[in-house]
């Protein structure tokens, strides 16, 4: 469980001449009060990258809540008031099955799970200001496969500082170990344990806003620290070489040309410096890149919000074993209102990634996602989602697609209680050498969470 923290909600008057008509602010889940239901997806099969944006293009201006948005006063959780501080225990046990726990379609195996996953949250209550420490655990155990079992923790502690009522700066740092899914980024998909790695995280964000402009300026550092992965059929495969820290700069600037509509420009820049070279003594993947995104963000009361935005990546690698790369760029997510109870959002990426397998030096990975939240009662929410991913390393012409499709309800009975489900299938089809084994899963699971 993520938290994401956002700057202050700024409401938008009717008048586009000031800041605050210009650039409101998502009301993000997890802060406490806001969003009450959050479908059981994260147990499903994930289609996330491992390198993820460290700020997004802001299209909120509190003209449309979502269904995960809306407040349900009466099914918020209280917490313990200390002070001027609110802890927010849960625990949430989710038994389920499996009908491919090795991801191996050659040796399919069927098998029963549990995960559990303690949390505990600690927000400040301030009038200005917000400081918010979290730690949260995902312990898996499986009936048979033991050696599947999975033993994830995150640490988060991220803050704000309102400067002014323009200029706001936001700190935040993770460490967590956590564990990789086929599904998500080129790992190799039949091995006998689950790929994990430690993850360490920190970035400072800086927000400014002027009339109609708005600039966000951030730097990140982040690292990962990958074990080592066994095999049934062959010899232990030893990741040090996978072992990396990234270092990144982003900025975007926004100008409204509207209270609902703004144009904006985005550049990264970042450098990669792996720890250990490949297994065989070949050069690792170093390598610098910059990319530049630009496009439009909105948000049109009652019907739609959203970024839209296109551009250019590059990638330079320090080696000439590998050829540099380069290419589109798209980051796109779309939310549409058909009704007041009804959510139906997209999402499509393309980017450049540093490849794992295959002897590549990188990847394209394209993706889109739909899905579609719908609130049947006050306390029922269900979920439909759809996702599509295709990484393509153009230097090998190899590809690896990936489709997974599920459905999820959460069910609030009081503050305290709440239950959910999910059923998911996904499949992983690699054309090319090195790239695993083409696999498919289902899996099934029920949730029960209890918090404070």
């Amino acid at each position: 469980m993520m938290v994401v923290l956002s700057s202050r909600h700024r409401h938008a008057p009717s008048s586009g001449r000031t800041t605050r008509g210009c650039f409101g602010r998502l009301a993000l889940l997890g802060l406490h009060g806001s969003a009450l239901f959050v479908p059981a997806m994260a147990h499903a099969q994930s289609t996330t990258t491992l390198i993820q944006p460290v700020i997004s293009p802001d299209y909120g201006r509190d003209r449309n809540v979502s269904v995960l948005e809306r407040q349900h006063p009466d099914f918020a959780p209280l917490g313990y008031r200390l002070g001027n501080w609110i802890l927010n225990p849960s625990l949430t046990v989710s038994p389920g099955v499996t009908n491919n726990v090795y991801n191996d379609n050659d040796n399919r195996q069927s098998d029963a799970f549990v995960i559990v996953e303690p949390n505990l949250r600690v927000s400040s209550d301030w009038a200005v200001h917000r400081l918010i420490l979290e730690a949260t655990g995902d312990l898996r155990r499986y009936a048979q496969a033991s050696v599947r079992n999975q033993n994830g923790w995150k640490i988060d502690a991220s803050g704000r500082l309102d400067v002014s009522q323009d200029l706001s700066i936001e700190a935040s740092g993770t460490v967590g170990r956590r564990f990789e899914s086929p599904f998500s980024d080129d790992v190799i998909n039949n091995t006998t344990n689950v790929s994990s790695y430690l993850q360490t995280l920190a970035n400072v964000k800086a927000s400014y806003s002027v009339g109609r402009t708005r600039v966000v300026g951030a730097v990140d550092r982040s690292s990962y620290t990958f074990n080592s992965v066994t095999f049934a059929d062959r010899p232990a495969r030893d990741q040090r070489s996978r072992d990396r820290t990234m270092n990144r700069l982003t900025g975007i600037i926004d100008y409204a040309l509207s209270p609902s509509l703004s144009m904006y420009g985005q550049i990264v820049l970042d450098r990669n410096e792996y720890d250990a070279l490949i297994a065989n003594g070949q050069a690792n993947r170093d390598s610098t890149g910059y990319m530049f995104v630009g496009g439009v963000n909105f948000d049109l009361a009652g019907l739609m919000r959203g970024s839209i935005g296109t551009g250019y990546s590059r990638r330079d690698y320090k080696s000439e074993i590998y050829p540099d790369a380069s290419g589109l760029s798209v980051q796109a997510k779309v939310e549409f209102f058909p009704t007041p109870l009804t959510t139906v959002g997209f999402t499509a990426q393309r980017q450049i990634q540093d490849a794992g397998l295959g002897g590549a030096g990188a990847y394209l990975d394209n993706r889109a996602t739909m899905r579609v939240d719908h609130e049947l009662l006050e306390n029922l929410v269900l979920t439909l989602d759809g996702d599509v991913a295709r990484r393509s390393y153009e230097e090998l012409d190899q590809r690896t697609d990936v489709i997974s499709v599920g459905a999820a309800a959460r069910f609030q009975m009081t503050r305290g209680l709440s239950f959910g489900g999910n059923i998911r299938y996904g499949s992983s089809t690699p054309n090319g050498n090195n790239l695993g084994n083409a696999f498919d899963e289902f899996r099934a699971i029920v949730s029960v969470r209890i918090r404070r």
